[in-house]
């Protein structure tokens, strides 16, 4: 898998999604630092945005799809 730019795409946000798009591996900016970690898209009618799992909202540089887990 490779890391997508947030300028050339976005995750899905269905119908389905209302609290923004599925978990995804996100590379974001946060207090200056780069980090690694999991996140989601939220989008508003108003300004979309990412939030890491500790709902703090993150500037999102690049992400990628979370692997499959492995089969037990």
């Amino acid at each position: 898998m490779n890391w997508i730019d947030v300028n050339e795409s976005l995750p899905q946000v269905g119908i389905e999604s209302v609290y923004g798009s599925l978990w995804v591996l996100v590379s974001y900016v946060f207090d200056g630092k780069q980090y690694v970690g999991e996140g989601k898209y939220i989008k508003t009618p108003k300004q979309p945005y990412w939030t890491d799992a500790f709902r703090n909202e993150v500037e999102v540089t690049h992400w990628m799809p979370l692997p499959e887990p492995p089969m037990i």
